[in-house]
């Protein structure tokens, strides 16, 4: 039985070795392809730089001009075409090393002839021989659809086919040798998906297409739905599903959709770099990923985004983020369409050319039955015109008089040699002089500068009182006024927090018209429940004809948002939504969620997860040797070469406790910052910043100092994604027995810290 095992895994190694061979002379072939195609495209900018525009006639103008866009034409495509030789060497590239991670045997149940395929991250051909199929075709669902045995039914175009699977086979490679090889029934529960999810963690998310389930393959490829939302428990892949239905779009639609059609969002920068290399892993690159700060601070660049913690101000946050917020604005908008704009005057040279008076005058005759940003047009058209009549009663003013007179002799002969009259010299220069210094005037105009744009918000934030009920939000109106004066403190520093950047911009869109956007086919939302309603329904409204792929946990709602399937669903109105549930956790113990389970607020949502470990286990501060314990539990994991994060709820948390890790001279890093990298084993992080990542070991800091400034309402949500960040053991370190942190917490779920870690000589026994 060996033997033939043996046996088997040479011919799999014979068979990969030429894949290889044959995947090397290709890249060979496709570098060859790149310098021929870059040579041709500078030889067609020599070319290009050639072409002159011929004025000489209409007929000839417009020969020269279309011989140019015809040379233009062909640049964009030759550029395109080293673009997809790139992205293909790219995925050979990757497959050099791992070129396919299964094979499946089948056959047609209408036909006896047995066929065979190996499923990798991108095709491969020779000589019309299928060496590789890519995970994306749609044969290749039998891997992660068909158990040996199974019948199963797979779409080709219109028509439907049916299979049997005969053989399932998985390959574990490394340098492209065969490192494992195993055949298996059923790819949930199989040792090489339990290795991977024991293996340490990483600061990139890896591949994840060979480990990919029945369940996530059904929601990568349904294609039917405009919008999707996928749910799940914290670890149970949405992400990965998320980032895998991008690349199968890319691939099933690749004649009509490019990756500059698809506008993802990640939760932070730090999210964002840890998932950077998961598309290019599936075999696409060039999506671009954004945060919502990093979107709605490049549209409005002049101001700088507060850093905002968990928590804080959190009711203000509440009414800026709903619903009632976006419509308090479109009603808003309706009524500045009458009365309350706020104008400024117009000067040059610090006069007054228009007033805000006269300006409000026109505005105020102006009939328009169109919207605010157009009768705001027809405004800015009436001040220009009103402008062109104040040029020519300058061209007498003193101040003209006073720049003729500085004017060099140099370009009074300029203008005399133009003219040759002295009388039409002097008239050209008066003229050239009002034109020169009303530029900046009317750029002004044009940018619609006489008006006051931020004193315009603070006039709407002044008036939500009278537009909103505040009591449903448990804000007074006192309160909120208070809260206006904050936020005008902070615009005096060019501040904005992110719900008043998200409504100021929302507002500008208001009175100045939608801006022209990119029209993405595609917008894709990783942690929705990050996302505010009023965040989402201004995306919406940007991208009314986009689809949407939204994925999160309502029990990581940290932030409070409220994003409820009512507002989601009042959000798309009409629109439908193929909601998914995924509820196995693919990242921690069972002993880990059966703990962090008692802190989700949606408890029908309790997580499945498929390993065994350690319980949790407690540390309490208020022991004598208490930090002797935790360090050393701590340098025990290190020298294991496990990822550790401590974790606190707060940035000031965090903070808090630096000292005790100073103390332990333990080499760690600081995360405050959604900017900052993740380049230690030890960090030091608050929980909004570790949305979405994954550690060997995860420390949550609850003593009652870090506990004091948490709000009631994201307390469970805090303490559910803090405890689920941990793939393989969880500590908690709270102040003293008492705290209320564990207060109906079962006690079985855990461990006392005296429990899981006896010192002796500077020792550690972690599995007592």
């Amino acid at each position: 039985m060996v033997r033939n095992e043996n046996l088997e895994l040479e011919k799999e190694q014979s068979r990969m070795d030429h894949v290889v061979s044959v995947i090397d002379k290709e890249i060979e072939r496709l570098a060859y392809e790149y310098t021929e195609k870059l040579e041709r495209q500078k030889e067609l900018l020599k070319e290009s730089s050639s072409i002159k525009i011929n004025n000489s006639s209409n007929e000839a103008m417009w020969e020269s001009s279309g011989e140019l866009r015809e040379f233009e034409q062909n640049l964009v495509i030759k550029s395109n075409e080293l673009n997809q030789v790139q992205n293909r060497r790219a995925v050979l590239e990757k497959m050099q090393e791992d070129p396919y991670f299964g094979r499946i045997d089948y056959h047609n149940v209408n036909e006896k002839e047995e066929e065979q395929i190996y499923v990798g991250i991108g095709s491969l051909f020779d000589k019309e021989e299928n060496l590789i199929v890519d995970w994306r075709a749609p044969i290749s669902a039998l891997y992660y659809e068909g158990n040996v045995g199974d019948r199963v039914k797979l779409r080709f175009g219109e028509h439907i086919e049916a299979f049997e699977v005969d053989l399932k086979r998985q390959f574990r490679v490394r340098n492209a040798t065969i490192t494992g090889m195993i055949d298996t029934d059923n790819v949930m529960g199989d040792p090489y998906l339990l290795e991977v999810l024991e293996s340490s963690s990483s600061n990139l998310m890896g591949p994840v297409i060979a480990t990919l389930q029945k369940e996530q393959n059904r929601i990568v490829r349904e294609s039917t739905s405009k919008n999707v939302l996928i749910q799940g428990v914290a670890g149970s892949g949405k992400t990965v599903v998320m980032m895998q239905k991008i690349a199968y779009l890319l691939y099933a639609y690749r004649n009509f959709l490019k990756a500059e059609d698809i506008l993802l969002f990640s939760p932070n920068r730090i999210f964002q770099a840890y998932i950077s290399q998961v598309l290019p892993s599936l075999g696409e690159w060039d999506v671009a990923g954004n945060t919502f700060s990093q979107f709605i601070t490049r549209r409005l660049p002049s101001f700088s985004l507060k850093r905002s913690d968990v928590g804080a101000a959190s009711s203000y946050g509440a009414v800026k983020g709903s619903l009632p917020f976006y419509d308090a604005l479109q009603r808003y908008s309706r009524l500045l369409k009458k009365k309350h704009l706020k104008f400024r005057d117009i000067v040059l040279h610090d006069e007054v050319l228009i007033s805000k008076e006269e300006i409000e005058y026109y505005y105020e005759t102006i009939h328009s039955q169109g919207s605010l940003a157009a009768k705001l047009e027809i405004l800015r058209v009436q001040l220009l015109q009103k402008l062109e009549i104040l040029k020519e009663e300058a061209v007498d003013a003193e101040w003209v008089d006073e720049e003729l007179q500085h004017l060099s002799a140099a370009s009074m002969h300029q203008f005399e040699r133009q003219t040759h009259d002295i009388t039409k010299m002097e008239g050209n220069i008066r003229k050239e002089i009002v034109a020169k210094a009303f530029l900046t005037v009317e750029k002004k105009i044009n940018s619609q500068s006489h008006i006051r744009f931020l004193a315009q918000y603070i006039h709407f934030l002044r008036v939500i009182p009278q537009l909103i009920n505040l009591e449903e939000f448990n804000v007074s109106k006192d309160d909120w006024q208070e809260h206006v004066k904050e936020v005008v403190e902070m615009l005096k520093e060019k501040e904005f927090s992110m719900e008043d950047m998200t409504a100021y911009y929302a507002l500008l869109l208001q009175m100045k018209g939608i801006m022209q956007q990119n029209s993405y086919q595609y917008i894709c939302i990783d942690e929705i429940q990050d996302i505010t309603p009023f965040q989402l329904k201004l995306l919406k409204d940007l991208y009314p004809r986009a689809k949407y792929v939204m994925a999160g946990d309502l029990n990581q709602n940290i932030w409070q948002n409220r994003l409820s399937n009512q507002e989601l669903h009042q959000i798309f109105k009409e629109e439908e939504i193929e909601s998914h549930l995924l509820l196995t956790s693919y990242r921690s113990t069972r002993e880990i969620m059966a703990f962090a389970d008692q802190f989700a607020s949606l408890p029908e949502r309790t997580a499945k997860p498929i390993r065994s470990r350690e319980k949790p286990a407690v540390f309490y501060a208020n022991q004598t040797d208490f930090s002797e314990k935790i360090r050393q539990t701590i340098l025990s994991r290190i020298e294991k070469g496990e990822r550790i994060a401590f974790l606190s709820p707060t940035i000031k948390g965090a903070e808090s406790f630096a000292s005790y890790l100073d103390d332990w001279n333990i080499d760690y890093q600081k995360i405050y910052d959604e900017n900052d990298f993740l380049n230690k084993q030890v960090i030091l992080m608050p929980i909004s910043l570790a949305k979405g990542l994954e550690f060997d070991v995860a420390i949550g800091l609850g003593t009652d100092e870090i506990l004091k400034g948490l709000s009631k309402e994201s307390y469970q949500q805090i303490w559910y994604t803090i405890f689920s960040r941990a793939m393989h053991q969880l500590y908690l370190v709270v102040s003293n027995e008492q705290t209320e942190l564990l207060k109906g917490i079962d006690p079985s779920t855990y461990l006392h810290g005296q429990e899981t870690i006896e010192v002796e000589g500077g020792s550690s026994n972690l599995n007592k």
